[in-house]
């Protein structure tokens, strides 16, 4: 066997090489990133927003609720109010702790 003769099994081996630094991405910059490798990107993409959409679902649901028991109480609809605006009611006491400025 001579040194540059090419057989099956050294062609097979450097079509898989070369395959291989494709996929590894070394040219992606040039080239644009290879099938394998954006599908893993994305994938871990899929895997951030669908994290973000529960937790995005998960506070909508404490806000539907909260908006449910505004609507239907009006002793959490004064305390929101009290608690928001700061309005006082006519028998209660305020005392204000800020330092004035002089």
């Amino acid at each position: 066997m001579t040194r540059g003769h090419v057989t099956p099994g050294r062609l097979w081996i450097a079509v898989f090489v070369v395959w291989g630094i494709i996929l590894t991405g070394v040219f992606a910059g040039f080239f644009g990133p290879p099938g394998i490798v954006q599908a893993v990107r994305l994938r871990s993409l899929l895997a951030q927003k669908t994290g973000k959409t529960a937790l995005i679902e998960t506070e909508i649901a404490r806000l539907d609720a909260e908006i449910k028991r505004l609507e239907k109480s009006t002793v959490a609809q004064e305390r929101e109010v009290r608690r928001v605006l700061g309005y006082v009611g006519s028998d209660e006491l305020v005392f204000d702790f800020k330092e004035t400025q002089k």
